[in-house]
């Protein structure tokens, strides 16, 4: 599979500012995927995988595409 961290998601890993690939773990999920990466809950607005949103229950499967978007903040 493929990731990629957006915005401020991007700061603790500036690899992810682009699609990088990752090992996907048997059973995994968005969650289990975005714990794996140290991403807090907090600051995920959504995740699309293949351009889809999904929730943190997704099974990944391989060769999937996934994006973990921040909230969106501004002045």
């Amino acid at each position: 599979m493929r990731v990629k961290l957006l915005g401020i998601l991007s700061f603790n890993y500036p690899a992810f500012s682009k699609f990088r690939p990752v090992e996907l773990n048997e059973g995994e999920t968005i969650e289990d995927l975005r714990k794996r990466l140290a991403v807090p809950a907090n600051k995920v607005h959504f995740v699309s995988v293949n351009g889809k949103m999904v929730g943190e229950e997704y099974n990944l499967i391989d060769g999937d595409e996934v994006i973990f978007f921040p909230a969106a903040s501004g002045g």
